[in-house]
């Protein structure tokens, strides 16, 4: 058994901070809002996490009070806790990926913009969970711009459904046609891919498309018709980023993350039922 004195050097040849973790270990940071339920949000995030091998650590944007069904209320947390919970986790940690996901106050999107312009950070997906199909926002219509114009240049790839995307471009989107022609502009004016779910395109096959500067690659699957569905898009982007950490190329890391979506919900069906 190793002593108390042996762990403590063993811990500083590891990491001058003294952590004492081993060198194998990676690490997730989920920057995003708390869900009580445990659907979605930072919980579901450390589950993704974990389950593809990943230690995950977390920068909480609000707490809310939710269920499956409805956002009832959002409380966003102060710029500053939020700003201290990412560099803590920046200085402590070697991150290998980092998902961020709803953001609850414009002072929180320009404190998250701060930091990703002061440190290199890699393997950054973006979400932009503005609001849940039923119930309050987590960040008003209004600041989208600033979300586009602060986030978007300093991540790898954003993740929005045909109503995100919308927000994103300005501009109502009806077909996965339209998606393609307002992600290219969002990847000429702010240098980020852009993978486009396709849940909320009237389809029978579900299609979806990672538009790249100079490329579009396409995936289609089947429409599952699932009686729970909460946290789809927070699985999907922390899947992605988890992928995109283990160095694996962006396109298969889409289609890896598309496909753990299915497998996970598929048997959540069945767990709940």
């Amino acid at each position: 058994m190793m002593s108390i004195a042996a762990c403590v050097v063993t811990c500083a040849r590891l990491k001058p901070t003294g952590n004492c973790k081993t060198p194998s270990m990676k690490y997730f940071l989920t920057i995003a809002a708390s869900d009580n339920s445990g659907g979605a949000g930072i919980q579901q995030d450390l589950k993704v996490a974990e389950e593809l091998g990943y230690w995950g650590l977390s920068a909480i944007t609000g707490i809310t009070t939710q269920n499956f069904e409805k956002l009832d209320s959002v409380y966003p947390v102060s710029p500053e806790i939020l700003s201290g919970q990412i560099e803590m986790n920046i200085l402590s940690f070697q991150i290998n990926c980092i998902k961020i996901g709803a953001i609850c106050s414009e002072k929180n999107i320009i404190a998250i913009s701060d930091i990703l312009q002061k440190y290199k950070l890699k393997n950054i997906v973006l979400d932009p969970v503005f609001s849940p199909s039923n119930g309050k926002e987590f960040l008003q219509s209004k600041s989208v711009k600033l979300f586009c114009e602060k986030l978007l240049p300093y991540v790898n790839i954003v993740t929005p459904n045909r109503i995100e995307l919308s927000l994103l471009a300005e501009k109502e989107i009806l077909n996965l046609e339209e998606g393609l022609e307002a992600s290219k502009e969002l990847n000429k004016r702010f240098n980020c891919n852009v993978y486009i779910k396709g849940g909320h395109f009237e389809s029978n096959l579900i299609k979806e498309a990672l538009v790249t500067k100079g490329d579009i690659a396409f995936l289609e699957k089947e429409r599952l018709n699932l009686k729970y569905s909460h946290g789809t898009g927070c699985a999907f982007s922390s899947a992605l980023s988890c992928f995109l950490g283990d160095g694996i190329e962006l396109k298969y890391a889409c289609i890896k993350a598309s496909e753990y979506v299915s497998r996970k919900y598929q048997k959540l069906e069945i767990d709940f039922q």
